[in-house]
């Protein structure tokens, strides 16, 4: 009896702790990798703000020619940033009015996304030239534009989708 109290004893104890040196371990990994998830969501979102920042480059050259918003228009801006493209889409076809944009670069600068996730900002600088035309003729020279902008993007459901929503100056 004396020699199975130690035993038991040991057992009593383990099984009161609940845990094992094994399930210690997997704790540990376990904290490591949500640490490790919540990083790489972040990241994914990051770069779905990326992603809907391009597109939004790629929609404003569009509409600068076309002075007109296409379809597809939703998948990277919407709110203020969709009504200010209307509406100077709108000016620039009652004055017979388009702009080529000449090799237009942009660069994000930074962007900051919010402690729920749910939305980011972003400082974006473009640098590139455009060529203005009336009636399908070329008015003089390009011009030459630099300019700094913050942008306030949302994200779109539970995934990892942004749109453009409000484009302020910087």
């Amino acid at each position: 009896m004396r020699r199975a109290l130690p035993a038991l004893l040991a057992c009593a104890l383990l099984a009161g702790c609940g845990t094992t040196a094994a399930d210690h371990h997997s704790t540990s990994t376990t904290k490591a990798t949500t640490t490790t998830t919540t990083v790489n969501a972040a990241a994914q979102l990051e770069q779905g703000a990326r992603r809907a920042i391009a597109l939004n480059s790629e929609l404003s050259n569009w509409v600068l020619w076309h002075n007109s918003i296409p379809t597809w228009a939703a998948r990277s801006t919407g709110g203020p940033a969709l009504a200010a493209l209307r509406s100077a889409a709108a000016a620039r076809r009652h004055e017979h009015l388009q702009m080529r944009g000449v090799s237009p670069q942009f660069h994000v600068v930074s962007i900051t996304l919010s402690p729920s996730f749910t939305q980011a900002v972003a400082v974006v600088t473009v640098k590139g030239e455009v060529v203005p035309y009336r009636n399908g003729k070329r008015l003089g020279r390009a011009i030459k534009e630099t300019e700094r902008a913050r942008l306030q993007l949302r994200r779109v459901g539970s995934g990892s989708t942004f749109v453009v929503w409000k484009v302020e100056a910087a």
